[in-house]
């Protein structure tokens, strides 16, 4: 079995009593069956314990004033004091690894839902690296109706993605433009049956190791009145020259990204202090209308913009390995990409209310971005809300989105 983990992932050690968001409360902490099946036919003092603190219909721990039945005061474990770490069931033992599998492949990440884990994440400053290591003992399980052939192209979109991501001599907004472009003809390709010109496409959107003078094409190409200088083949200037053309003026951020957080504002909170600390800031980001806000971004932008260049990259980086290899399981990568753009776009709006409310120091920017993944990452029902309303609403169509991500520098 391959395993394939970003560079910072052994850094993490779960700090304990010493977190100060532990992950023992504010969720229900779904038992997996084996784990249910040890805990149903246990001995010994837990065994009582057990029976009143499992909710065996719903499958998961019970909650106490939203912390778990098995979380002390000191605010550690009874269960794994009592029983030790084999009882620990598999959501326990595992978190915050989220791991997703594949034929022959477990690719496996840190949750940004970990307080912990985010800060580890968002404190790194050199683009992610992915490691792999091969575990001979544990044997790959062969699943006749996987599609090996897509998630080979799959695979290979996503590296140039990171490609794409990690170039740091382009902005952070045309980096997501590119990738949000990308994953749209790939999913022409898929929708067409022609995934063998995938590899064609990919050369055409591979920047490689780009000059100096990108990013000013990359400008100069946004500004439709003025005609851009390259060499035939130049990836960027030509996605610009589409960017320039493609009529994006009728779109605006303001009114992609307030859609996108009154979708936001739909789903069901996880922890029961999130709603009202989320629900009041859509006042304070769009309730003055398009110009303050415009103005109010650009402010943002100002005293914010090299920390927001480096978190986008994260962001973006972190959604596109966690989840654009499953469209293999839905053939649809466009919708994965578009959920990455939809969380850089929201978490960037939540930072930017904090910011106008407060400040917005780092301990700050983690603790958003956390509470952030555990509501939207954490609960099937609300990754699935924002996935459906993403592919199905004309508001967020790649225009819309692209606009949304590059209009600030027009403004």
């Amino acid at each position: 079995m391959l395993y394939t983990y970003p560079h910072y992932y052994k850094k993490f050690q779960c700090i304990a009593s010493e977190c100060e968001d532990t992950c023992c409360a504010g969720w229900a902490i779904t038992i997996d069956p084996k784990s249910l099946e040890k805990y149903r036919h246990a001995r010994g003092p837990m065994k009582a314990r057990l029976r009143e603190s499992v909710d065996w219909k719903q499958k998961c721990f019970k909650q106490r004033e939203h912390r778990c039945a098995f979380l002390n005061e000191e605010n550690l474990c009874d269960l794994y004091a009592g029983m030790g770490a084999d009882s620990l069931c598999w959501t326990c033992r595992t978190y915050p690894r989220h791991i997703e599998v594949f034929d022959g492949v477990r690719e496996v990440s840190l949750c940004l839902s970990c307080i912990e884990a985010a800060r580890i994440i968002l404190g790194t400053k050199e683009p992610v690296r992915f490691l792999s290591s091969e575990n001979e003992k544990e044997e790959s399980c062969e699943d006749e109706e996987f599609d090996f052939f897509l998630y080979t192209k799959l695979e290979e979109t996503r590296d140039v993605m990171f490609e794409i991501l990690e170039n740091r001599e382009l902005s952070s907004e045309l980096r997501m433009a590119l990738c949000l472009a990308l994953a749209h003809d790939l999913q022409c390709r898929i929708r067409d049956e022609k995934l063998y010109e995938v590899d064609g496409l990919l050369a055409r959107y591979s920047v490689g190791s780009m000059c100096g003078t990108a990013q000013e094409k990359a400008d100069a190409a946004t500004d439709a009145g003025q005609p851009v200088q390259a060499k035939a083949g130049d990836t960027v200037a030509r996605f610009c020259r589409r960017l320039a053309s493609a009529g994006l003026e009728q779109y605006s951020r303001f009114e992609t990204a307030s859609e996108l957080y009154t979708v936001f504002e739909k789903m069901e909170p996880l922890d029961s202090a999130w709603p009202e600390r989320r629900d009041g800031m859509d006042e304070i980001l769009y309730g003055a209308g398009k110009e303050v806000y415009e103005s109010n971004r650009r402010a943002f932008l100002t005293a914010n913009g090299t920390r927001m260049e480096l978190l986008r990259e994260q962001i973006m980086v972190y959604f596109v390995f966690g989840y654009f290899c499953g469209a293999v399981y839905n053939d649809n990568p466009y919708g994965k990409l578009k959920l990455a753009v939809a969380a850089t776009i929201l978490v960037e709006e939540l930072l930017m209310a904090e910011w106008l409310r407060e400040d917005l120091p780092e301990k700050k920017i983690v603790d958003l971005v956390h509470c952030f993944s555990r509501e939207v990452e954490h609960s099937d029902e609300n990754r699935g809300l924002l996935e459906d309303e993403l592919v199905k609403r004309e508001e967020f169509r790649l225009k819309a989105l692209l606009a949304a991500v590059i209009e600030w520098k027009r403004a």
